[in-house]
């Protein structure tokens, strides 16, 4: 296989729709509409249980156990400040995030993008991404893209 590099999931997919390439990993909420009008096939999710928006696509350890070590993966999005800022600015910016993810129109429009509202912070948060970086780097490790193991620095493979 040929890598093409794109700069974004949106021109990749106009790439992969326009048959410039045959295949690429996209986020869910923007190869929907793409999938759903028959533009491209979706030929798994990677998910542990697949996902409600495509019901008919199986998700990747159905055909491939070995991703359960690694999943749940995937992107993600995250609000973030810089580390020494003050816990009372932080608390602030923590609540009235979490007060304005629970608007109707933003939890349907995610909903209906494949999204999962997380909606966590703190310590959860913070084990969230431990967890995210420990899967990545070893993904990476696994498939020969790391330059450096993640054991060089301090990443235990999940499972250990």
């Amino acid at each position: 296989m040929i890598e093409v590099p794109y700069d974004g999931d949106g021109p990749a997919l106009t790439g992969l729709q326009g048959g410039a390439i045959d295949v690429m990993a996209v986020v869910l909420g923007i190869a929907l509409d793409p999938i759903r009008a028959g533009n491209v096939k979706a030929l798994t999710v990677v998910d542990p249980q697949g996902v409600d928006q495509l019901p008919d696509v199986a998700p990747v350890t159905e055909t491939s156990e070995g991703f359960n070590t690694y999943l749940p993966w995937g992107p993600f999005f995250g609000v973030f400040t810089p580390k020494d800022t003050p816990e009372d600015v932080v608390a602030k910016l923590s609540a009235a995030y979490a007060e304005g993810a629970q608007n109707p129109e933003f939890v349907e429009m995610m909903q209906g993008r494949g999204f999962t509202l997380m909606g966590i912070s703190g310590d959860e948060a913070e084990a969230f991404l431990a967890k995210w970086q420990q899967g990545t780097a070893w993904l990476l490790q696994d498939a020969g893209l790391a330059k450096n193991s993640p054991e060089d620095f301090g990443i235990a493979r999940p499972g250990e």
